[in-house]
C-alpha cells in the first residue's frame, strides 16, 4: 500500500472501510477498500469475478494487497448517484 495515498473515508460496512485514494504520482482517484482478513474467501471470489470484467456499468477492479491484518482492494472510483446510472439505462 506504500504506492497509494489515502484520503477521507467515503463508506463503511461490516468489517470494511472504503477510502478515497490515489496512486502516488497520479491524479487519478480510486476507491480503496480495507477489509478484515476474515472476509478473505468472499473477497477472493469477488476478485476472481471482477478481474476480467470490463463494462461501462461495472466498477473496474485494479489490484489488491495483503497486509498482516487487512486485505486492500483498489477499484474504480464511481461518483454520482446510482439513480443517475439507472435512469440513463431506461
Amino acid at each position: 500500500m506504500e504506492n497509494f495515498i489515502l484520503y477521507e473515508e467515503i463508506g463503511r460496512g461490516n468489517r470494511t472501510v472504503v477510502y478515497k485514494g490515489r496512486s502516488k504520482g497520479s491524479i487519478h482517484f480510486v476507491a480503496i477498500i480495507c477489509s478484515d482478513k476474515s472476509k478473505r474467501p468472499e473477497l477472493t471470489n469477488h476478485v476472481r469475478l471482477a478481474h476480467d470484467i470490463k463494462h461501462d456499468n461495472v466498477a473496474s477492479f485494479y489490484e489488491w494487497y495483503e497486509t498482516s491484518n487487512h486485505l486492500w482492494l483498489v477499484v474504480e472510483m464511481c461518483t454520482g448517484e446510482i439513480q443517475d446510472c439507472y435512469s440513463k439505462n431506461k
